[in-house]
């Protein structure tokens, strides 16, 4: 491709959740610009997190933290509060269903694109190819999409279950990000879960609001759930200084003790996390990669069900399913599934820190692993393709894909690829906290801003 034809857009965005939709925002708010969006849901904005229907499906931080842009801490709040005709002030505590979520991105797109135009393809990319003066995009539907620059917006990437699976039908298991799948499950079969994170909390919430009566089991390799947030917490005095130099135990020895002595003033245990909560990626980033890596060996599970809160009601409701024997988590690494005679699904699994092999009988299997962070794992034919022609390189700790600080894709020379950007999930290996609200629309502003220069300079 040496010319862009005339039907080209600036910047194609590949991927329509809360990032695309951020991203695409910032750059329409320039007139002139155009802009595509790849996004096989027909709609910017929603993505796995935001496409849920579901009531129960609760954000895991509270309406006042929630705005889409930085300059603007209240839009989110004055947004639901005017949904539900009601005073902000009264709303700032509350942890809104992720659907309304999803219909306020979508909303402060609109309002954009009413007035600009966005090029919105109901499809997936496949392959990028670059070319001297930009890049063409093949798409699932047949077509192709030539821009000046590439957004990759591909959230988080689903990950597979992690044991082998023996003649059982498709339909028998079911991804937690399926919600309408999840909604379907027979409330009298009995379900096994693999998994504790937050994908789980969402099933065992579907299952119980549609009255669930069969067991529900859950196998993660912990035994570790996501704990509650706190009512009143307050970020504890104090900066990170202190943590800079440590490593991972000393790091996590500090913590304990800014904890405990956060209860001892009559405060929250969430006090000292939230402390640490506008630093993670400097904390992150001040390691050496051998202190990278025992963080990730022996650490990482206690952090996420820390940091990775869900709201106080949603605890509630888990913690009443499992006192009255509903719900029982199980720590161990899954074996295997396979089909039974009477065309049931035996899980089995060994527990953790032991050698014996155990199983349970269920009528249905739900993948609540998550995310998929190891790029060369990734599921579909965009990532393979991109890796194949040196476009991006595995981040590090083959987490995501590699970038400089602004964002910019560093390809397998290691040099940065001229108009080829990402953010959110995909920067996690380099940034570690990637995914949450205040990150993702930090990312997306300055992305934008820089993306936007990029095209100006090459023109």
């Amino acid at each position: 491709m040496t010319d862009l034809p005339a039907d080209a857009v600036d910047i194609a965005i590949l991927g329509g959740g809360a990032a695309g939709a951020l991203v695409a925002r910032h750059l329409l708010a320039r007139r002139g610009v155009r802009v595509a969006v790849v996004e096989p849901r027909g709609t910017a904005g929603l993505g796995a997190a935001y496409s849920t229907v579901r009531p129960e499906h609760l954000l895991n931080v509270n309406a006042a933290r929630m705005s889409a842009f930085q300059d603007e801490p209240d839009d989110f709040l004055g947004f639901l509060a005017a949904r539900r005709g009601v005073a902000p002030a009264d709303l700032a505590g509350v942890f809104a269903p992720r659907r309304d979520y999803g219909a306020y991105l979508e909303d402060r797109l609109a309002a954009v694109v009413a007035q600009t135009g966005l090029d919105l393809r109901s499809t997936c990319a496949l392959d990028v190819q670059a070319g001297a003066e930009g890049y063409s995009i093949r798409l699932a539907d047949g077509h192709t999409l030539a821009a000046r620059a590439v957004v990759l917006a591909l959230g988080n990437l689903p990950a597979a279950l992690p044991a082998p699976v023996h003649g059982v039908p498709a339909s028998a298991t079911v991804e937690a990000w399926d919600y309408p799948a999840i909604a379907a499950i027979d409330p009298a079969h009995d379900v096994a879960i693999v998994g504790a994170g937050l994908s789980m909390v969402d099933t065992l919430l579907t299952l119980q609001a549609n009255g669930h009566r069969g067991r529900i089991v859950a196998v993660s390799r912990h035994g570790l759930m996501p704990l509650a947030h706190a009512p009143g917490t307050r970020p504890q005095p104090g900066g990170v200084d202190a943590l800079l130099p440590l490593g991972v135990r000393a790091r996590m020895r500090l913590l304990r003790q800014w904890a405990a002595e956060a209860e001892a003033r009559g405060g929250r245990w969430q006090d000292a996390l939230e402390r640490l909560r506008p630093h993670v990626q400097a904390l992150w980033q001040a390691w050496p990669v051998h202190e990278q890596q025992r963080f990730l060996r022996h650490a990482v599970r206690l952090w996420d069900i820390h940091r990775h809160r869900i709201a106080p009601e949603v605890g509630e409701r888990i913690a009443a399913l499992q006192a009255d024997g509903r719900f029982r988590l199980h720590a161990g690494r899954l074996d295997a599934i396979a089909s039974t005679p009477d065309a049931r699904l035996r899980v089995g699994w060994r527990p953790r820190g032991g050698m014996d092999r155990r199983h349970v009988i269920v009528d249905r299997v739900v993948n609540a692993t998550g995310a998929e962070k190891r790029v060369a794992r990734a599921a579909g034919p965009l990532l393979p393709a991109l890796l194949a022609r040196g476009l991006v390189r595995p981040g590090p700790h083959a987490i995501g894909i590699d970038t400089d600080a602004s964002g910019q894709v560093l390809g397998a020379d290691g040099l940065p690829v001229p108009g080829l950007w990402t953010l959110g999930a995909l920067r996690t290996g380099t940034l570690w906290e990637s995914v949450a609200m205040p990150e993702l629309r930090g990312q997306a502003a300055g992305l934008a801003e820089a993306a936007l220069a990029g095209i100006d300079a090459r023109r």
